[in-house]
């Protein structure tokens, strides 16, 4: 392999760790969030993240509130019960930049959306934002 190439092999691992640092999907308002292991696709037909719950998603979930939306009597027993329900789950989202629509999990959300939970939005629209960051179109109803 000539060095060139090895430096743009590189360098395109690079921004693909840089992209997914951070980013979480979220299926539910009932769940903590998932980390992103993946993203392909990005302003596409078929743009797609999948997403694991890890220990630290549900650590940091536990001891940032999540204990009390599951009415847990403290967070070692929320992190109990959540590792025993989630730890290594997976949330696949699937993005068509261009028409507005996003499947996440089982569920299908045409942009705009609510940015509500009992619409589903308030986790629908960060994960099409994160796919489409280009889509010119209203992500979020007002």
């Amino acid at each position: 392999m000539s060095p060139t190439r090895a430096i743009l092999l590189a360098a395109s691992f690079s921004s693909f760790a840089t992209a997914t640092s951070g980013a979480e999907l979220r299926r539910s308002c009932l769940q903590p969030p998932a980390t992103v292991i993946e993203i392909t696709g990005v302003n596409t037909k078929h743009a797609r993240a999948t997403a694991k719950f890890t220990e630290p998603d549900i650590i940091k979930a536990c001891h940032e509130g999540y204990v009390n939306q599951g009415a847990y009597a403290s967070p070692e027993e929320c992190i109990r019960q959540t590792k025993a329900d989630l730890l290594g789950d997976a949330i696949r989202a699937e993005a068509n930049c261009s028409t507005g629509t996003i499947i996440l999990g089982q569920m299908s959300f045409k942009m705009p959306v609510g940015d509500n939970c009992a619409t589903g939005g308030i986790f629908a629209a960060p994960a099409f934002t994160m796919l489409c960051p280009k889509y010119r179109g209203k992500v979020v109803t007002e």
